[in-house]
């Protein structure tokens, strides 16, 4: 990718500036909405999971209630701890991190020499911006990947909460038995 020198220094199309700083724009606004799309994600998946243990601790409190702490408390309460522990992960993927900005900032165009200037400093401005939307796509992308490898922690936790449910009826049904 040039550098902003290189940039100052060519001699700009300004069609070709104006597609490339369109194309940028729209792959930030992609970048963006899958934001939107990971964080709607994550809070329905949290008011899930939230649920879910709920009921699972109710299930178990039910029972230690009645019964005392038996073999059969444990696996609902192990198992709603992995979905609390599945819905903090969804938490931490809703916190908020650093994402671009699609669009720039009033101080790069209130300059003399580019607000005053005529036609052709639009074409160098543009090329600016598409410039500096790479940075903000690279950040936005890495935050992204972060919200999404936090989803998949979650899901995973949610995944194999019955199987340990499961597993812990059957080892502790045969463990006092």
């Amino acid at each position: 990718m040039m550098t902003l020198e290189e940039i100052r220094q060519s001699k700009l199309n300004a069609v070709v500036v104006r597609e490339a700083h369109d194309q940028a724009a729209k792959r930030l606004g992609d970048i963006l909405d899958t934001k939107k799309m990971y964080e709607q994600k994550a809070f329905t998946l949290f008011n899930g999971y939230l649920t879910l243990s709920l009921a699972l601790f109710g299930i178990g409190g039910a029972i230690y209630k009645d019964q005392g702490l038996t073999h059969l408390v444990v696996p609902f309460w192990v198992a709603g701890a992995l979905f609390v522990a599945g819905a903090i992960c969804f938490v931490s993927a809703l916190i908020d991190v650093k994402y671009g900005a699609l669009a720039s900032s009033p101080d790069m165009w209130l300059n003399k020499g580019t607000i005053d200037s005529d036609d052709s400093m639009l074409s160098l401005m543009l090329a600016y911006i598409t410039y500096y939307h790479q940075e903000r796509i690279d950040v936005s992308t890495a935050s992204n990947e972060k919200k999404a490898h936090q989803i998949r922690r979650g899901i995973f936790l949610g995944v194999i909460a019955p199987f340990v449910l499961l597993a812990l009826f059957i080892v502790l049904s045969k463990a006092t038995s």
